[in-house]
Parts: C-alpha cells; sequence; structure tokens
C-alpha cells in the first residue's frame, strides 16, 4: 500500500513539472543540489561540496526496495566504467534509514562492489524531496540538479543515461 501511494504522489508531483519519464526540465529549474557529509559503509565520509566539478550520480535506495537492486546494478556498469570515469563522473549510492551491517550485508549478497553512503535518520532524503525508492538524481559539475529520475522501468537505464551524457558533455562552468 505504501509504494502504490508514494508512486501515485510522485506522479502528481511530475504533473506540475516533470518532464516526461520523471526527469527534471534540464536548463528550466536546476537548483543547486542540498550538500551532505555522510560515512559510507567503507568507512569514508563523502561530502558533496568536495565533488564539485564532477558530475555525481546520486541513488537512494533501501533494502526491502525490490527494483533497488536494478537500479544499483546500473549504478554499478556506471562506477565500473573508466571512459566514464575519466570524464569526472563519481556514484554515490546512498542508503535510506538503515544500519551498516544491513546495507553492506545487502551489497555483499549481490555481489556489488559499490561504497555506500548511510543516511540512517532520512534527513538527506529529506533535504532532496525524495518520495519513493529508488530515485537516481544526477548532479552537474556546476553542483545543479540536472535530472531527477523516481522510480524504475524498463526505460529508467536510457533516461539515467541521457541524463548523464548531458551534464557529462555540457560546458565546464
Amino acid at each position: 500500500m505504501r509504494v502504490g501511494l508514494l508512486a501515485t504522489v510522485a506522479v502528481l508531483l511530475c504533473l506540475g513539472g516533470c518532464a516526461p519519464g520523471g526527469l527534471a526540465p534540464v536548463g528550466q529549474s536546476r537548483k543547486p543540489a542540498p550538500d551532505f557529509s555522510l560515512p559510507t559503509t567503507g568507512g569514508q565520509r563523502i561530502v558533496l561540496s568536495s565533488l564539485k566539478g564532477k558530475v555525481v550520480v546520486v541513488d537512494f535506495w533501501a533494502t526491502w526496495c525490490d527494483s533497488c537492486p536494478q537500479a544499483l546494478a546500473h549504478l554499478q556498469l556506471m562506477a565500473g566504467d573508466p571512459a566514464m570515469a575519466r570524464q569526472g563522473l563519481i556514484t554515490v549510492p546512498i542508503n535510506e534509514q538503515e544500519n551498516t551491517k544491513a546495507a553492506r550485508a545487502f551489497v555483499d549478497a549481490n555481489h556489488f562492489t559499490l561504497d555506500v553512503a548511510l543516511d540512517s535518520d532520512g534527513s538527506i532524503a529529506t533535504s532532496y524531496g525524495i518520495i519513493s525508492l529508488p530515485t537516481t538524481i544526477v548532479i552537474g559539475r556546476d553542483g545543479l540538479v540536472w535530472a531527477v529520475i523516481p522510480g524504475w522501468t524498463q526505460d529508467t537505464p536510457t533516461q539515467i543515461d541521457q541524463a548523464l551524457a548531458g551534464a557529462l558533455n555540457a560546458p565546464v562552468p
């Protein structure tokens, strides 16, 4: 029931300004991405503002989310692409409101090698207005949100890739 309600709210919100497929309109209402500093399952700390000048793909997910493994698999492909890394791509999977042990066990069980950031209290998701999981956000080199892609369908990888290509090929500020 909760997922159905969240999907309905997401659709209604997108009717007020999202482009087809849930993408935020590029070049229209691009806003600064809220900064965050989060611990990771690998014992590091990721600070968004320190990544300015890079294109950052953030994916909000949880272990209970049925389509989150597909989103993380796509994120894993992007993270492992040497050409994208040379262009300045950074991927940041953010686990929502779960502990380190649960997030790490999920990543290990699914054979991902991603270092996961932990939003244990949900405050970062709230600052981004996340209402459904997974939600992927592409942030340009200028620190502005390039695209927001909520949910997961067969078209989502193409939507992410298109938004990512646009952000990677945009002029460096």
